[in-house]
Order: C-alpha cells, then structure tokens, then sequence
C-alpha cells in the first residue's frame, strides 16, 4: 500500500472554499462526461446525520474511466471494469471519499480530507501511528507553479493569468504563498491523506505511482486551478444555490448517460462479454485447481521440488558497495508517465525492499542510476506502428529490425555509449569515494544495445598507447575525416565466399560497427576513443526479457560471427510467456539445446536462494560461453496468465520485470556470493545446512528398510517448543513414511542440527529412533533466550523435518490463530487445498508486525503436520510457532485447550485469539479473557468478539476502532526483538524435505 497526504495551498479561506468545491465539482462532472468510457452518473446525493464527521451531505456516483486508463491497464481488464464507484461523506470540513471498481476487489483507494486556515505547517493533522508516519509520503502542491501537462493546460485557467472581475484577485506570482503569510492575506490548507492498494501480479507498484502521480495529482491540480480560475462563477452563491445546481448536473449526467447505455446495448447484442479474463466477485469462487492472477502474488508458488543443495561457507562484505547500471530502451521520449524513469525507480524500490529484509549491511552501498537508450530509432519504430498498430516496442522481431536501419542503429549505439559514460562520470562527481563492483541491467531493447556497447568496449592495449599507430606499424591520419567504424572497416579480413550474400563483403562493411573480427584494429583519435568505448568495466550483466538470442542466431545464419562478452558474466532472465524471452546458451553452444534453462528460485519460498549451484555441468564445453555460470533462467509466472490476449502480455510482463523481488534477489545474491557464498548473518536458513556440517552418509542400519520405505513420501513432525528461560528442553519427534504412517521408521540413526539464534548450524549428535519411529533428545539448559532453529536428518535417505525452539521471556504477549476455520474457508483433512478466508493473511501480518509472537494452533493430529505447514507456505502466511496435537484424539478440542493452558500456565499473555466459534470455550477454558476472544465463523457467541470479515475487522485494528489493536510499547522490546526472529524468511515454510544426494 501507498500512502501519501497531498497539502494544497489557496489563497482562500476555508469558508469560501466549500463553495468553490462543491461548485467545480458539479461543473466538471457536466464538462467530463461525453457518454461511453467518459462519463459521470450520480446515483445518490443526499444529506446523513450519522457518519463521519458527525453531520453531512453523501454522494454516490460512478465515474466511466476507460479512456483515462494507460493501455497497458485497459487490454487486461473486461469492458465493464472500466468504471469507478465513488461514495463520499462530506461534513466540511472533515470529509471522506472512497473509490472501488465492482470488478477489482483487490483494488482500494481511500482520501480523507480535512481543511484548515493554515499554510500547511501541521505535521499530523490524521493522528497517524508512528509506523503510518514512516510509511507516508508528505507532497506539498502548489497549484501556481507546479507544472502542468500541455494537454491539460488552458490559458483561461492559468494563476498566474487569470484575474477576478468581482473580486480583484490576482494574478499571483511564484512567491504567493510567502506573501500571503507575510501580509495576512487568507491562505488555507487541504489535507488530503490517500492510501492506494492494488494487488495484482505484476502491476502492483507500477499502478499504484501510476494512481498517485497521474490519477490523483494530476486530476486534484487541475481541479483546483479550475476552482480557482471559476470564482467570478461561484462568489455570490449560497449553499441552497449549490444545491440546485447539483440536482440539475444529476438530471443532466443521466440524460447523457441513458443515450449512450442504449448504444451500448446495442452494440452487445452482437458480440460476447469479455469478463473471462477476471473473476472477482464479492463470494468465494467455485473451486478449482487452476491459478488466478488475481490472487497475492505470494500465493501463486513455484511449483518445484524440496530437494535442495546447501549454499557454501559465508564470507564478509563489509567494505562491498555496488552501482547497478540500467540501460532502458526509450522510443517514446515524449511520453514520461510509462517511461524509464518510472521503472527504474520501481526497480530500485524493489531491490532496497529486499536489501532492508535479508542484507541490512548493504544499506547506502547500493545505488542505481538509468541509461538512456535508442531514442535515435523513434521514427522507425512510429513508422512500424503505423504499418502494423499491434507491433509495439516490445516485439521480437524488433531485435531482427533494427540492425537493418544501419545508420541510424549506428548512432543509437553510439549514443548509448556516451549516455552511459555521462551517467558513470556524473555518478563519481557525485560519489568520488566508490570503490565497488558495476552491474548492468538491459530491458527488451537496452539489453541489445548494452550487448552492442559492451562488445566494442576496450581498445587495442598498444594502440591506446600509441594513439596514431596500429600494431601493425600501419600509419592513421589523425585528422581524417573518418568514424570509427571506417577504421574497422579498413582493416576487416575478407570474409570467406557465403553463399547467403552475393555481396557479402559490401554488406559486412555497412554493418562495421555491428561485426567487427577478431584482430588487431588501429585505434582512432582520443576523443573519438572515448565516444566509442565504455569507460568502466561490468563485473555481471543482466537482460531482462531480451530478444539477444534472435539477433545472435540471425548473425550466425549470415554466416558472421557473434562477437563474446570478455571478461563478464551474462544472466538472461526472462518469463516462459514472454514473446520477447529468447535463449541464449543454445546459440553459442548446441549442445546445450537439450539443456533445459535453469529456473530462478520463488522469493516467497526462497528469499535467500535454494542452494543450487548455477554452474555448468562438468560435461559441457564452455569454450565458447560467456562465463562460468548458467546463461539463461527461467522466472515463474503464474499460469493464468495464458487468458490474457497476447497483445497485452507483453505490457504486463515488462512491467512486473521492474518489481519482481526474484529478479532482485537473484541480483544481490550474485553480489554477494563469492564463488556461491552468502552472507553470515544469513547462513541460518531453515531451508540448508552449510558446507561445514558434513551431512550424513546415505546409510540404513537396517537392510530391510530400503525396501518397506521404498516409493513412499517421508511424513517426519515435530511440535514446536515454546519455554521460558531456565527451563529443561526436550524435542519429540517422529519419523514415518506414506499415508497414514503406513511405515514407521524403526531403529534408524539421525543427526540432530541446532542453529542458534544470529548464530550458525552445529551438529548437536546422532541418535537412533525407537521402535515406533519416535525420538526424544536432551537438548538441557544450553540454548539462550530467543528462537532457535533445529533441523534433524535421516541417514538412510537425508530426507529431514524442522522446527523451531522458542525461549522467551514470561509476559510475552501471543496472537493464537486456530488454522481450520478461522484461516481457511473450508475444510480439507483429504489434502485438497482448502480456500483461504479474504484478508486472513493481512490480518495475521498485522500481529506480526506490531511485534507479537505468532502462534498457530490446530485440534488435527501431527500427522497433517507436513500438509498443514505446506498449506501455510504456499498462501503466504508469516512464520510463527506450529503446534498440533500429538496423535488421533476423541476430545481433539479438549486437548487443543489443553495445550493452549500449558503455553499460559508458562507465563505468555494471549493477547488475542481467533477462532470459528466452536474454538470459543476452547480459549474461554485456557483462561483467555473474552474480550479477547475473536470469532470468526458461525453464529454469534457469548464471551467473545465476533467480527463478520477480516477486512473491516483489519480497518477497524489500523484505524484504532478496535480496542485490541494495540501496539506493543518500548518497555516489551525484548518481546518485540524475540519475536521478530522468528520469521527466519519472510513467509512460512515447509517443515519437511529431503537433500539431494551429491553427484560424484
């Protein structure tokens, strides 16, 4: 979520602006509507005595947006999704507004609005929390001197212009606001705080500035220099005038609409509904296994297996710094609203997200700066829409086109290369002290030209010495009026006869400065040195949705030769649905056609990475290649993402490129790693055990156990452990395989690993289990307050379960979650995946964020434990403690209260407790105060909360209309620190998996 408070300035008082509101509101509202897709209806206006603000007028209107909408939005969404519904409560000077779409339900905006004779000095008019107030973004609007689009500038409208006949005023200067404080003149403040959220895969970032910059900010400054420049209009009338004017508007905006309704209707009659794209409706949907797009991009996993190779020993970094260049293709310079600059700062948001979360020492050492490339072919690639309007920037023939464009391509490329030596050199004006590593980042189009720029990148080492001289004694004319592509021509090898090219050579020479060979050119004139050649030199190199491979294959069927990156790692990522995508590996090496590409790790599942190495395998010849690491990785996509029409999948794939957190966390985890290292403070993830534990031999004790075990699925669990400081530890632990512990593991040795917390894994022993598959270990008084991982292995197979030990202190406050019922929307003890319920995740990672340890609390038997925890990865849940009952039970929720009395009894405060409402004497029996019982589902019980969604139920903990939405206070930061190290990642994990057998 978004959140920013607008302050806008008028040299009025606030008297005088409730007029001129309401009245440029009921004009607009007659000026914007021009039928379909443009258009304003008022469903309701009138006046309530009870809402916010005490006392006020309520308006309903729904707004037709499609033609506001960038492209890129419009093809994804069915026709009637294209409106707005618009409800506001307006007790001036409170008032409130919010904004829906009946076909996105993951989409909200709400601004409230309060108005004050000030200039705007108030720090925090909303009594925000202290975490809101980091969140928010404070933007001061000036509506004389921020500018404005030249589309929607009028020269009647313009402040520094327009002058009242009735009243005077005006014009104003840019210095208006310090006199009109100096002199006393009225000044006031709007207050406008907006908090956008748009939830979807792909978009969200990118949609949400886009609401901010364009939809709100540009529409609020418009509206008020209209206001401003319509007071000859408004001065003089009196509220009942307003009034009559607005039902007037109303009779108006139906007569408009009503005609182009009818038109519509028409028009359907004929052609079919596009809503199979979405499917958001207000009840749950029909169960299916088929993805949605819809949905949290958390819970649409990767679906791959848990055989994982551990990461190798940490090493330091605390000197590490790192400058991301990210070369953006730009072939619609006039357009900044979807331009470079919007992604590359969605880029650097998303990579200092992740940076905040799991690499804290990075803080200020990573910095990323924009290049600016191909703006030279904007007239091609106009040209090219007008012929073919489906064509688009991000095409894959574009990458066979533009070479073909000889001279022009030349100088993008060569422009290319002075931008980025500019960008570099202003950067170390800025920052002369940097001594770190360079990335480089292309897009669809700058990854071609990063290629084009980096392949003619170093000089010939002698020539640079001798500027005038080549290695072969050959003289050069320094003032002949020659490019540096001419040189390179001049001294090319003849090509060999090509049966392709009947004029081969005379082609080759006009595309000099694409293949150059492998020899000893002479060097140009030194400032023509430094516009032809990178200045710095790119430790890695990363394409994002790039066609290269086209363009490579294309100059390998001419018969040309493909020109390598020396002395640079290339990671080509890119989606499986990208048109744009293209492969690598298999151009500079056909034996690695068979070689499937290497997929990225989900950042939900893997933030720190699965371990695997992204190597070669020894077999492959790597002559040819451009580094010692995999080329081309495939990044998840979410499979419904096939519905969308194939000429809006370009767009949103683009866009999600900029805010995905894989490809940001695959970045830093290539900085980071020193041959495939991570950082200390990371070793410790619950999903790996590094190097310096040397895992077990595959090894049974018992020979006859390879064989009952054999094509079953290890089911190992184990309950958390929850104490207080200076009690004895004991894990209890049992090891079976298949369905129902159809085979318990007997009499078989494990190793037991403990990870302490901000500490490393060591190996705490080996035990053998008993008969019945279970285990006890001692782990004594040895571990200190806070929470500990423990992952114990089998031998035999190296399949393994976790779980967690946590030593907290008494008094620690708890957030229990019963999972059936209150988080899931139905019930499944078959392993089907059972529905989430709307907004249980975002409430479950309020608690979490207020600091509170999260506990998750079930009546089934541990032997769900594996389904369970997998259920809570894949949705996204934050990790917290896990607790089941031990076996099959006849009074499972008498021992669910049981256990709940036992974490009470040690001395936690249950804060609150959610639960459906056969979960309400469990809590009331463990001594949990009823009103701190939340009931969930079923009919209304006595002793408890009952609350009839967690979406309004979440509103009301943010807004503090509910009392248990407390945030826990300084003198609880011991609690606070404990807590937070429980989440290990950022989302839960399985607690369950096997090791890869290493490969000899």
């Amino acid at each position: 979520m978004l959140i920013k408070e607008y302050r806008i300035l008028l040299p009025l008082t606030v008297e005088e602006y409730r007029i001129a509101q309401l009245y440029m509101i009921q004009k607009k509202s007659r000026l914007d509507s021009h039928g379909k897709d443009s258009g304003v209806e008022i469903i309701s206006n009138k006046p309530y005595t009870d809402g916010p603000g005490g006392t006020g007028q309520y308006t309903f209107k729904i707004y037709h947006i499609g033609s506001k909408i960038p492209a890129w939005i419009r093809t994804v969404l069915p026709t009637n999704a294209l409106e707005a519904h618009e409800e506001a409560w307006n007790a001036y000077p409170v008032t409130k507004t919010r904004y829906s779409t009946p076909m996105m339900d993951r989409f909200s905006l709400e601004v409230e609005t309060l108005y004050y004779n000030d200039h705007g000095n108030q720090d925090n008019v909303f009594n925000l929390s202290d975490q809101e107030l980091k969140q928010r973004i404070v933007d001061y609007m000036d509506f004389v001197k921020d500018p404005i689009s030249s589309h929607d500038y009028c020269l009647e409208e313009d402040p520094k212009l327009y002058r009242s006949q009735k009243t005077s005023r005006g014009p104003l200067g840019d210095d208006w606001v310090d006199e009109h404080v100096k002199l006393g003149k009225p000044i006031m403040c709007a207050y406008k705080l907006c908090r956008v959220e748009f939830r979807y895969w792909g978009m969200q970032t990118r949609a949400e500035r886009w609401i901010h910059d364009l939809a709100l900010r540009n529409t609020m400054l418009r509206a008020h220099r209209q206001a401003w420049a319509w007071q000859d209009e408004w001065v003089g009338l009196t509220m009942n005038d307003i009034r009559m004017l607005e039902a007037e508007a109303a009779l108006h905006l139906s007569a408009v609409m009503a005609n182009d309704n009818q038109e519509e209707l028409e028009d359907e009659s004929d052609g079919g509904s596009s809503n199979e794209y979405f499917d958001c409706r207000d009840s749950p949907p029909p169960p299916t296994s088929k993805p949605s797009i819809i949905r949290w991009s958390s819970e649409l996993e990767l679906e791959i297996a848990d055989e994982n190779s551990p990461p190798l020993t940490p090493h330091n970094m605390t000197d590490a710094a790192l400058l991301i260049l990210v070369f953006h293709g730009d072939f619609s310079p006039e357009n900044p609203a979807d331009s470079k600059t919007t992604d590359t700062n969605t880029f650097r948001s998303t990579i200092e997200t992740c940076v905040q979360r799991h690499y804290p020492q990075l803080r200020g050492r990573l910095h990323v700066v924009m290049v600016s490339c191909g703006s030279e072919l904007s007239q091609m690639v106009t040209q090219l829409n007008v012929i073919s309007p489906s064509f688009g920037v991000l095409h894959p023939s574009l990458s066979l086109m533009l070479p073909s464009c000889s001279k022009q391509y030349g100088e993008a490329i060569e422009g290319t290369i002075r931008r980025a030596n500019d960008v570099y050199n202003e950067f170390f004006e800025l920052q002369p002290s940097f001594n770190g590593e360079v990335f480089v980042v292309g897009d669809c189009v700058g990854g071609i030209f990063l290629y084009e720029a980096m392949t003619k990148r170093e000089p010939n080492p002698v020539a640079s010495r001798s500027p005038s001289v080549n290695v072969c004694g050959k003289i050069i004319r320094e003032h002949t009026e020659s490019s540096p592509s001419a040189s390179l021509a001049e001294t090319e090898m003849p090509p060999p006869p090509s049966p392709l090219l009947e004029n081969g050579h005379q082609r080759r020479s006009a595309r000099s400065l694409l293949y150059r060979k492998k020899i000893s050119i002479a060097s140009v004139d030194s400032v023509n040195l430094s516009q032809s050649r990178l200045n710095f030199q790119p430790s890695t190199a990363f394409l994002l949705g790039c066609p290269l491979g086209l363009m490579l294959m294309q100059r390998k069927l001419e018969g040309l030769e493909v020109d390598p990156l020396e002395a640079c790692q290339l990671f080509n990522l890119y989606y499986p649905l990208d048109p744009c995508g293209a492969r690598i590996e298999p151009v500079l090496n056909a034996q690695l056609t068979v070689v499937p590409p290497y997929n990225v790790p989900k950042y939900q599942r893997y933030p720190l990475g699965d371990g695997k190495p992204l190597k070669f395998e020894s077999f492959v010849d790597t002559t040819n290649l451009w580094g010692s690491k995999r080329i081309d990785h495939l990044l998840y996509c979410p499979n419904a993402m096939v519905a969308l029409p194939s000429t809006a999948l370009p767009n949103i794939l683009h866009a999600s490129y900029w805010e995905s957190s894989d490809v940001a966390a695959f970045l830093l985890r290539q900085f980071v790693r020193g041959e495939e290292c991570v950082l200390t403070t990371l070793s410790s993830s619950l999903q790996h055990i590094p190097l310096n534990i040397d895992l077990p031999p595959l090894h049974w004790k018992r020979r006859r156990t390879r064989f009952k075990i054999a094509n079953l699925s290890p089911n190992h669990r184990a309950n958390d452990i929850l104490v207080t400081p200076g009690m004895e530890l004991s894990l209890n632990a049992k090891f079976c395989y298949g369905p129902m512990d159809l085979v318990a593991l007997t009499r078989e040795p494990v190793s037991v690993f403990i990870c302490p917390q901000r500490g490393d894994w060591y190996e705490h022993g080996v035990f053998e289990t008993d008969s019945h598959g279970r285990l006890n270990v001692s782990l004594g008084k040895s571990l200190p307050c806070g929470v500990h991982s423990v992952k114990i292995v089998v031998h035999g197979d190296r399949s393994y379960l976790d779980a967690f030990i946590a030593i907290v202190p008494a008094d620690t406050k708890c957030a229990v979650f019963s999972v059936d019922g209150s988080l899931t929307a139905s019930v499944s003890v078959t392993g089907k995946d059972p529905r989430v319920r709307p907004g249980a995740v975002d409430v479950v990672r309020y608690w979490h964020e207020q600091g509170y340890l999260i506990i998750y609390l079930t009546a089934r038997p541990d032997m769900q434990q594996r389904v369970v925890s997998s259920w809570l990865a894949q949705h996204n849940f934050p990790h917290a403690l896990l607790f089941f009952n031990p076996s099959f039970s006849t009074e499972p929720l008498k021992q669910k209260s049981l256990h709940l009395k036992h974490i009470v009894d040690l001395g936690a405060k249950i804060h609150v407790a959610y639960g459906s409402s056969k979960d309400v004497s469990v809590y009331t029996s463990a001594g949990v105060e009823p009103d701190h019982i939340v009931s969930v589902t079923g009919s209304r019980r006595r002793h408890c909360i009952h609350i009839e969604s967690y979406s309004v139920h979440l509103s009301d903990l943010a807004s503090g209309n509910c009392p248990l939405g407390l945030r826990i206070e300084p003198e609880d930061s011991n609690s606070l620190a404990i807590h937070r190290n429980v989440q290990r990642t950022s989302s839960f994990t399985p607690r369950g998996g096997k090791f890869e057998p290493e490969r000899r």
